[in-house]
């Protein structure tokens, strides 16, 4: 088994990868991310988890670690290397992908994004876009020559309710849900279909424009909680995948093992 880590800005979650090329994820563990915790603090807490799931951490054969959250990667890194006794393979653009980048700066590209595009590239039918949406909505484009071209970066679902949230004085905080119908009939049934609806007018839009940009046939991947609710409301075609990014770092951990 290999223990995958992903350091997101509001929460890290936890896999174990085993089976066939790493595909099986045998369990999922999440906790909230905190900037100021130490390694000591990261250490007790995943064994805390683990050893609820019962997750014998000595059997692991290594580790992964994916982050957002630089000043968390080495103190969650160092964390599973007390817990597995294995230091742990960080992701970032040197690994050996799968993928070309071309984009201005490979190094700023975001870990979880590299992490996606990896395991589309290697998933599903090229050209490729996939969908994160997380506390940042993130699109990544792989062309048919699995070159990496870059994307969009737009606020995430619940980032946006929130911050209308609080910068309005009569528009209340909710939590998305699956719409009923098109056009809410209320305040809170606006808030939401706005945000469901619009999320996935925005997806089909950027998707066609991808499209007509590479002048091929583009395959959609969508990853994240919301997704389910959201792509009932797309128009074209989408593929749910919600292990996208544990797919992306068995992968890398398979091709980059030997670096350790």
């Amino acid at each position: 088994m290999v223990l995958a880590v992903d350091i997101g800005n509001t929460n890290i979650c936890i896999a174990g990868l085993t089976g066939e090329a790493l595909r099986t994820v045998a369990f999922t563990a999440r906790m909230v991310t905190r900037a100021r915790c130490t390694a000591d603090e990261y250490a007790a807490e995943l064994k805390f988890l683990l050893g609820r799931l019962q997750v014998d951490c000595r059997a692991c054969e290594g580790v992964i670690v994916c982050s957002v959250v630089p000043a968390l990667t080495r103190p969650l890194a160092e964390a599973c290397r007390r817990l597995t006794g294995h230091m742990a393979l960080v992701v970032d653009c040197t690994l050996d992908t799968g993928l070309t980048f071309c984009v201005d700066e490979p190094e700023r590209v975001g870990r979880d994004r590299i992490a996606d595009a990896a395991a589309a590239a290697a998933l599903y039918p090229l050209p490729c876009m996939t969908v994160d949406l997380g506390t940042a909505t993130t699109y990544n484009v792989v062309s048919a020559r699995r070159e990496f071209l870059g994307g969009f970066i737009v606020p995430g679902v619940l980032t946006s309710l929130r911050a209308i949230s609080a910068g309005t004085a009569q528009l209340p905080p909710i939590a998305p849900q699956a719409p009923e119908e098109l056009i809410g009939r209320n305040t809170v049934a606006a808030l939401n279909n706005g945000a469901m609806f619009g999320t996935a007018a925005m997806l089909d839009g950027l998707a066609d424009r991808v499209e007509a940009e590479l002048g091929a046939p583009l395959t959609v991947v969508a990853t994240g909680g919301l997704a389910p609710h959201i792509l009932p409301c797309c128009r074209r075609p989408v593929h749910y995948d919600g292990d996208l990014l544990f797919k992306g770092l068995a992968l890398l951990w398979q091709r980059n093992r030997d670096r350790l």
